[in-house]
């Protein structure tokens, strides 16, 4: 059975603009999904669609077979809590250090470390970023790149099930773009479903995934 199922999804947006036409699409267990397109394609109104952020105008979406209608807020909290999410807009805390966000992920998880072992957790994903020195540093003063590597473990820090990244990849240096994919390939391995939206050529080419392509709100097969 597949993990998530849209039907004949359309997305619009008042007064009128149509972000996402009559998508119908599927994504397995443990795939490892690329979603690509120009910058306004409708990749980020998809997976808002998809972590139920926003909901259609139209159509149907089903986890494991479920309608989203029928699922309450409460039911959906315990799926979201299994999801990394990769916000294309961070959701950083701008007041609280980057240690104090990425432990924040732990705690709305509720897994429950032990505080020194999810220490020890935290700073080695912070020293693969070259970040442990602003561990305790607040986040509104970090740069772009820096505050998408907080994004990124944040999501990924909590050993979530499905991982869902918007543009995880768009202000940062080669070598830490490198480290997310290695990362992102290695929880898919484990039998993670990896959902990634991106433009980035570059990306693609080093990404060996099932791809659906996105223009204009539209599905476009790929040849």
């Amino acid at each position: 059975m597949p993990l998530i199922t849209l039907e004949r999804v359309t997305k619009i947006y008042p007064p009128y603009f149509r972000a996402l036409h009559n998508i119908s699409l599927s994504i397995e267990p443990g795939e490892f999904v690329l979603l690509t397109g120009p910058t306004g394609a409708g990749k980020t109104t998809l997976l808002k669609l998809i972590y139920r952020e926003e909901e259609p105008t139209d159509g149907e979406i089903f986890w494991e077979g479920l309608p989203y209608s029928s699922l309450s807020y409460n039911d959906f909290l315990k799926i979201r809590r299994r999801m990394g999410i990769i916000f294309q807009d961070l959701k950083l805390l701008e007041d609280l250090s980057v240690y104090e966000n990425i432990k924040l992920s732990l705690d709305l998880a509720e897994i429950n470390l032990p505080k020194k072992r999810a220490k020890v957790i935290i700073y080695d994903y912070l020293e693969r970023f070259d970040l442990s020195l602003k561990a305790n540093k607040k986040v509104k003063f970090l740069s772009g790149g820096e505050k998408q590597k907080v994004g990124f473990i944040r999501a990924i820090i909590k050993d979530p099930d499905y991982i869902i990244a918007d543009e995880p990849t768009g202000n940062i240096d080669p070598l830490s773009i490198k480290e997310i994919l290695s990362i992102l390939k290695e929880l898919n391995q484990k039998g993670k479903t990896v959902l990634l939206a991106t433009h980035d050529p570059i990306i693609i080419q080093q990404v060996e995934a099932k791809e659906i392509h996105l223009h204009k709100g539209e599905l476009i097969p790929k040849c």
